[in-house]
């Protein structure tokens, strides 16, 4: 266990998420219930992400709080403590894994219809095939940014809100067109709307942009500059 405590927080992260990918892989395989492809990344991804969240966020805490020589909370209160420190940020993180989660499951609902009777049993299958390919690479392309948005805003990196920004930016415009298109049916993306307003709020901009300069009026009738 000493060798296991000396580990970097990238070890961590490999070992966690291997482990967690191999064990929900092992448990949709053992299981009785059959569940689509888009159905098992919705149970896959907050799965892995608690995972994460324990080992890589409440883990290190516990032992920081042991070290102290005090007695350390239980890790589900140690990851809420964590959750509402930073509530914005937070909930940003979790509608960025809204879209990585769509995204992931539309790269593999795409894929299984890659392989499906319906396309083997067209005059162009081949061809047809080899195009949802395509697209499915495409769309895990998108999943992987949304999902590399994630963890640039819970680290609050800069990069990470420009990301956000424009995935989340593209979502909500794309939805609106076709809204507007369709306007019997609905298309609306609330969450990256949602996520749109929250990344545009004067405290969010502050935590990824703390050397932003932001201008008030003074008394004077100048505008003051402060960072």
């Amino acid at each position: 266990m000493k060798q296991l405590d000396q580990w970097s927080i990238w070890q961590w992260a490999l070992f966690t998420n291997v482990i967690a990918a191999l064990g929900i892989y092992l448990g949709f395989l053992s299981s009785s219930v059959k569940l689509s492809s888009g159905t098992q990344v919705y149970v896959a991804v907050p799965a892995i992400v608690f995972l994460n969240l324990i080992f890589l966020v409440a883990r290190p805490r516990m032992r920081e709080v042991r070290a102290a020589g005090q007695s350390a909370p239980s890790a589900i209160w140690v990851l809420y403590r964590v959750l509402t420190e930073r509530p914005l940020v937070t909930a940003l993180c979790i509608l960025q894994l809204v879209g990585a989660t769509r995204s992931a499951a539309t790269t593999m609902q795409i894929l299984q219809a890659s392989t499906g009777e319906y396309v083997r049993s067209l005059p162009n299958s081949k061809s047809m095939a080899l195009r949802l390919i395509m697209f499915s690479m495409v769309m895990g392309s998108v999943a992987l940014l949304w999902f590399l948005g994630v963890i640039g805003l819970w680290i609050e990196r800069s990069w990470a809100w420009w990301l956000a920004l424009v995935l989340n930016s593209l979502a909500a415009a794309v939805s609106g067109i076709i809204q507007l298109l369709k306007p019997r049916e609905f298309f609306f993306d609330p969450w990256a709307t949602l996520a749109l307003v929250l990344l545009l709020l004067r405290p969010v901009r502050l935590v990824f942009h703390p050397r932003e300069t932001l201008t008030r009026p003074s008394e004077n009738g100048h505008d003051v500059s402060r960072r």
